[in-house]
């Protein structure tokens, strides 16, 4: 039987060699949100110094091994071996064709399908294609309310946790919100994080994280902001830290919708210049 343990800071070196961006592309298979929900998925990994599988309690399944093809498919064999119905998660189309010879089929997993956008479009570059109404909702916001961006420093990050507690106290967040949360912020140098912190005139404050997926590709991870701030709160972040990294990363990766219809009508509006489908293979 395979040894799974539980994933710790010191395996990020490991697995970012391992993954291969280009066949492995989705956020959910990069070291820091493996690492920042943990908790909330019950993920524990396996592997060798060419490759790595993760399996998640909360899916009942294995996330796509990662790392040198032979042993990855020698690991699926391995599963298909020791248990009945084994299933896999985040696999691209091709990856999903791969495993039909060990008898699985696919399955277009929409609410976890990654949208991913243009960042010039989303900082209103001229010229740039963007939705009328994410337009309306930065335009607005900037006529109405006076505010300063800068990027976070290690020093602000207690804040951001007490930010955080009284949006909490508001409303609920997503299923570990919090948890991911705590964890981003407390191994934020470790995971390569950063992110912009708002405040408005009055004192009013949001933030917004994130890390870079690939060379090309900036992922969002989590915003939070003083629940007295306008709707438009999100729109506004989106942009501000599109416009401080358009000239580094073509691309914004706004991650899954979580099965959440208004979630993924939301990141529609950011009008999205790809998906990334995500498959799941069963038998």
């Amino acid at each position: 039987m395979t040894h799974f343990r539980p994933i710790e800071l010191k395996d990020k070196p490991w697995m970012d060699a391992c993954r291969d961006v280009r066949r492995n592309p989705f956020s959910a298979l990069s070291f820091s949100s493996l690492y920042a929900w943990k908790n909330t998925y019950g993920f524990s990994v396996s592997g060798d110094e060419d490759f790595f599988a993760v399996y998640s309690q909360h899916d009942h399944a294995y996330y796509v091994p990662c790392g040198k093809k032979e042993k990855c498919l020698a690991f699926i064999e391995q599963m298909c071996r020791e248990e009945k119905n084994p299933h896999f998660l985040y696999l691209t189309r091709e990856q999903g064709e791969d495993l039909k010879r060990f008898g699985f089929h696919l399955i277009l997993r929409d609410d976890l399908s990654e949208y991913i956008a243009s960042t010039p479009a989303l900082a209103l570059t001229e010229g740039c294609h963007m939705s009328n109404s994410f337009k309306m909702k930065v335009r607005h916001f900037q006529r109405s309310v006076s505010y300063t961006v800068r990027l976070l420093t290690e020093a602000e990050l207690p804040g951001m946790l007490d930010l955080a507690r009284t949006a909490e106290a508001e409303s609920r967040g997503a299923m570990g919100d919090w948890n991911v949360l705590e964890t981003e912020l407390n191994a934020f140098q470790a995971l390569g994080l950063w992110g912009i912190g708002l405040e408005t005139a009055d004192g009013r404050k949001a933030f917004l994280l994130g890390y870079q997926n690939t060379p090309e590709e900036f992922t969002m991870t989590m915003t939070k902001h003083d629940p007295s701030l306008p709707i438009q709160i999100t729109a506004v972040l989106v942009h501000e830290m599109a416009c401080r990294m358009k000239d580094k990363y073509a691309l914004i990766n706004l991650e899954e919708d979580l099965g959440l219809a208004g979630l993924r009508q939301a990141k529609i509006l950011y009008s999205p210049v790809d998906r990334l489908n995500v498959y799941e293979a069963i038998r």
